[in-house]
């Protein structure tokens, strides 16, 4: 009996050590890829391996691997510093999306090492956005930033920030620049131009009103003259040589003799 016993709690030692040998193997050999990132393995032996892991749970055995995401990310970018032409000096916060080229990310991790993607977010991605946004801002003063050149500047730090990264894989599509800060003085002078603005938008309405006035009262007039012209022309047009003629014979009865000119009478008393 006591044997049995002594077998039984042996072979439910053995049995719990193999449960937690398979559990502390499950997350020391194997590796869940999370959808939309590719896993890059490292080993201590043969460096970095050129075959990457896809979605999914992987065995990877006692090699080290660092996920990048191959879908876009949205990154906020807060306190971008920048300087513009005219030397106000201000920061911007810049929103903008990337994902990493999955061809890539085997280079990516030779480049950066064992880091992960938030800190290459904050790191390096940040450094060079900072970079770029410098020089881009520096061709424009603050007003052409807030009256309407804003989108002109945010293409080209698209434009720039997606060249300065794409060599080391990084693929950016979208960039959104915030408002700047700005001092009192500088909202003064935009106050001023925005009243400015308004003032002739409504010159430029009122002159357009007086114009369309202008142009009904002429209208009114034309149209009126050419009325006056088609009633003289029907009663030019109505006086016949019999209708003369018949005038003619009426007159004489009633004044004497009479010439009938067109629509005039002309009366010759004592022929």
């Amino acid at each position: 009996m006591k044997k049995n016993t002594g077998t039984m709690i042996k072979s439910s030692i053995i049995g719990i050590l193999v449960i937690v040998i398979a559990v502390v193997g499950g997350f020391v050999f194997f590796e869940k890829i999370e959808n939309g990132y590719v896993g890059v393995r490292y080993s201590i032996n043969g460096g970095v391996r050129d075959e990457t892991l896809g979605q999914g749970i992987k065995f990877v055995g006692l090699d080290k691997v660092t996920q990048y995401p191959i879908r876009l990310q949205t990154i906020q970018a807060e306190g971008v510093s920048i300087a513009t032409s005219d030397g106000k000096k201000t920061s911007v916060s810049i929103k903008y999306d990337y994902k990493i080229d999955p061809t890539k990310t085997s280079a990516m991790y030779k480049e950066f090492g064992n880091i992960t993607s938030n800190d290459i977010e904050e790191g390096w991605l940040k450094s060079k956005l900072q970079k770029e946004a410098r020089d881009v801002y520096s061709q424009y003063t603050i007003l052409d930033i807030l009256s309407g050149k804003s989108s002109e500047a945010e293409g080209q730090l698209l434009d720039n920030f997606s060249k300065a990264v794409e060599i080391k894989g990084f693929v950016v599509e979208d960039v959104t620049v915030g408002v700047p800060e700005i001092d009192e003085e500088t909202q003064k002078s935009i106050d001023a131009i925005v009243l400015s603005g308004q003032e002739n938008e409504k010159a430029k309405l009122d002159a357009e009103t007086k114009k369309t006035q202008a142009d009904a009262k002429a209208y009114e007039i034309t149209k009126q003259a050419e009325a006056e012209a088609e009633a003289n022309r029907k009663i030019a047009e109505s006086v016949t040589e019999n209708l003369i003629k018949y005038e003619e014979a009426q007159a004489r009865k009633e004044h004497g003799w009479v010439t009938v000119n067109g629509a005039n009478a002309i009366v010759k008393e004592g022929e």
